[in-house]
């Protein structure tokens, strides 16, 4: 088995990590290989059966979709505050390793969103999207669409659209609900809304999402930012066909873990 080994490099001490589970690795007998960043992921040669990622989550969604599309597991190694998407501790990577030989593990999968402006496609999502204005004082003016359907007009400092994974982060944070792992939906919560009529709303996988902006706003994709965007702009949100696979050694409880790390 080829096992990659990412992190964000430009923080301290990640690059001495990684060579330190690089030898745990090729001591049991596996060959490794160290990935600089996501574009590694794409040369072929390089390619891992499994990717190791080292670092918390904002290092771990980096890197997902990326994997998601090569078909790689990926197995998070938590150096973070929360670490909700590790599954496990820099001291337990030996044994992680030796479970995986013999496999003790499983595979879950969760699902991802695509991002689209103006019909073109920008980026698949694994936690959420989000819409937000462009100035620091003032609201922006969101038009709602689901399958079609007018939901609404929204005056926010912004939207979330989230995937179960992400209604544990800002989607939370903005007042949205938990929503389980194994419940495929996309999760729409306004942030610090003016208009009080719209709340948090949980729809089917399949729902086609549509926001029209009336001002000068951003669009960001997992913490990341995707592109400034002008008055009447359509940004669409959907399932994407995309699927991030996480090693995982033992059932998730998303309850145990919003008490372990966010209490």
């Amino acid at each position: 088995m080829k096992i990659g080994f990412a992190g964000n490099l430009e923080k301290e001490g990640i690059a001495e990590f990684r060579v330190r589970l690089m030898q745990q690795a090729e001591a049991l007998g596996e060959e490794t290989v160290p990935l600089d960043g996501v574009e590694a992921l794409r040369q072929e040669h390089l390619a891992p059966d499994l990717l190791v990622v080292i670092g918390g989550d904002g290092t771990l969604l980096r890197f997902a979709s990326e994997a998601a599309k090569l078909d790689i597991p990926l197995l998070g190694v938590n150096l973070g505050r929360i670490g909700f998407l590790s599954e496990i501790a820099m001291d337990e990577f030996s044994g992680a390793i030796e479970r995986i030989q013999h496999g003790e593990y499983r595979v879950e999968e969760r699902m991802t969103l695509l991002c689209s402006i103006n019909d073109a496609p920008f980026a698949s999502c694994l936690n959420d999207i989000m819409i937000a204005k462009q100035s620091f004082s003032g609201t922006i003016h969101i038009d709602m669409f689901c399958d079609g359907q007018s939901v609404g007009s929204v005056f926010s400092d912004g939207i979330i659209a989230s995937t179960p994974t992400g209604s544990t982060a800002y989607n939370l944070s903005a007042g949205g609900p938990v929503v389980t792992q194994s419940l495929d939906s996309i999760i729409v919560t306004a942030v610090c809304s003016h208009t009080l009529h719209i709340r948090p709303i949980v729809s089917a996988p399949d729902a086609v999402w549509t926001f029209r902006v009336n001002g000068e706003g951003f669009v960001a994709g997992d913490g990341i930012k995707l592109r400034n965007i002008n008055p009447d702009d359509r940004i669409s949100v959907t399932r994407s066909n995309l699927r991030v696979r996480f090693i995982r050694f033992q059932e998730q409880n998303v309850f145990e873990l919003i008490r372990q790390k966010l209490t």
